[in-house]
């Protein structure tokens, strides 16, 4: 049983048409295949002297139009970033994820302690993650809070919707990542151009770059 509510299990995106004029179109190049491995465990703790609390692994796409910015120990707290931006100019922000360490309880003592710990989850998105990540942003809007699977590892999102004044319209995706065995995990932040990114449902929200990086994510 879910205890959390579902806004939208199947949602769909709805945003105003940008003044942009561009010729960039992530889901219409091709070669979008390759990624680098980011591991962050005790050896990245060694190399760069940032403790990782909970060893994992992801896989971030890489193409010859994209450039990959990695930023460790960004300003703002989170624990590692990643900003994906068009190479050729004018340059465009395309998308960022920024992971951020996070403790949820194992919630032994409930009937049920991962629907306790997906409500627990569910509630620490909606009510404090979404407001700050929206903040100072125009037109904010949630479209979707559910349970989902990233790959082997069970989590939340929150799927919403914002305008940049800069940008355009925008999506914000929220993410609880859970450790099956552990209270320590991390939550996510990723901020995607629609203009540049048609994202209209689930699989095109998968198919987007930090979705990929989503749902490669191990628990090591």
């Amino acid at each position: 049983m879910r205890f959390f509510y579902i806004l939208a299990a199947c949602f769909s995106l709805s945003f105003p048409a940008s003044s942009q004029t561009v010729d960039f179109n992530l889901f219409e190049i091709e070669g979008l295949t390759t990624s680098r491995i980011f591991e962050f465990d005790a050896g990245y703790t060694e190399r760069f002297g940032i403790p990782v609390p909970l060893p994992f692994t992801i896989h971030v796409p890489t193409h010859d139009d994209i450039e990959l910015i990695a930023d460790g120990r960004p300003d703002g707290g989170a624990f590692v970033k990643f900003t994906f931006a068009t190479r050729a100019e004018p340059r465009q922000f395309v998308e960022n994820i920024q992971i951020v360490t996070a403790t949820i309880p194992m919630a032994e003592t409930s009937p049920d302690p991962l629907a306790a710990r997906i409500q627990i989850s569910a509630n620490a998105l909606r009510e404090q993650v979404f407001p700050q990540a929206v903040a100072g942003f125009q037109d904010p809007q949630i479209l979707a809070l559910e349970q989902i699977n990233f790959g082997t590892v069970q989590g939340v999102h929150l799927v919403g919707t914002y305008t940049d004044p800069a940008v355009g319209p925008m999506a914000v995706r929220l993410t609880m990542m859970l450790h099956p065995d552990r209270p320590e995990a991390y939550f996510t932040i990723s901020n995607i151009n629609l203009t540049l990114l048609p994202i209209t449902d689930g699989p095109t929200l998968a198919a987007s770059l930090t979705g990929r990086v989503l749902n490669s994510w191990v628990y090591q």
